[in-house]
């Protein structure tokens, strides 16, 4: 599972911004959230959640969460 998160400049936004999450196939996976003085919090599959500073370690959140999230479903499989 694929997850890329736009660019954001908190530099040149105004207000609290937010972007839908979407995998690869075009599936809503969650919510990013940024803005001036706000920092950046990301939401994935309705019950992970982190803030963070950079774009790098919001990236980072997501490509870990993904991972677990790819990985119990291939255990779930195997299970079957």
């Amino acid at each position: 599972m694929r997850i890329d998160l736009p660019e954001t400049d908190l530099k040149a936004t105004q207000s609290l911004g937010s972007i839908e999450l979407k995998d690869e196939a075009g599936t809503h996976v969650g919510q990013y959230f940024f803005g001036k003085g706000h920092g950046r919090t990301v939401f994935l599959f309705g019950k992970y959640k982190g803030n963070f500073k950079t774009h790098a370690e919001c990236q980072a959140f997501i490509n870990g969460v993904a991972a677990v999230m790819a990985d119990i479903r291939g255990v779930s499989r195997s299970a079957e």
